[in-house]
């Protein structure tokens, strides 16, 4: 029964709409260069896909814990989908999405949320694009897609919640309200810190 629901599962990761570009619907199926094509031309759609394509990758993951073992099939659309997500993120994070006008920002971005999973002490706490913890940029050079500063703050808290397994919720929103008081974030988020 499981493993009919497992490829149940897995059959409805991947659904490609009628009228869909052919770039769209093959970036989601983990095809690389097709993720590249749909950055360069259509960005906003691209960092759509790029949320599905990380949905789709998180429930996969899902039901291979659940299981217990991925099979080699299993585990080469996981490769797959991994490889559109890395694509899709470098993509974007070089070139903006047109006609974004300031973003809302998710304090815990999906790499922190899995990072937190992994902590002996937050874990469970916390989950990806916790509605808790979203602010609004202040315009479009402030925030728009997975830009390199994002990536930057992103690396920094992964790395702190890594070095630091002893650290309590108080000692994990300090370290954010560290990092969202610099000027630069202040800068991008006026109201950053109030949701703090």
């Amino acid at each position: 029964m499981l493993s009919s629901l497992l490829l149940m599962v897995l059959s409805q990761l991947v659904v490609c709409t009628p009228g869909e570009m052919s770039a769209v619907c093959h970036c989601k199926h983990g095809m690389v260069s097709a993720c590249v094509t749909l950055v360069t031309d259509d960005a906003v759609r691209a960092a759509r896909v790029l949320v599905e394509v990380q949905d789709e990758l998180e429930a996969l993951e899902q039901a291979s814990r659940m299981a217990g073992k991925a099979d080699e099939k299993k585990q080469q659309k996981q490769r797959e989908l991994h490889a559109a997500a890395e694509s899709l993120s470098q993509a974007l994070g070089s070139s903006e999405p047109p006609q974004c006008k300031g973003q809302e920002h998710h304090l815990i971005s999906r790499p922190i949320a899995k990072a937190l999973e992994r902590h002996p002490i937050l874990k469970g706490l916390y989950k990806p694009r916790d509605p808790r913890f979203v602010t609004q940029a202040k315009d479009e050079q402030s925030h728009c897609g997975y830009q390199q500063w994002h990536r930057d703050v992103d690396d920094e808290v992964v790395d702190w919640l890594d070095k630091t397994p002893d650290a309590t919720p108080r000692a994990f929103m300090d370290k954010l309200r560290e990092i969202y008081s610099s000027p630069e974030m202040l800068a991008r988020f006026p109201d950053g810190l109030r949701i703090l």
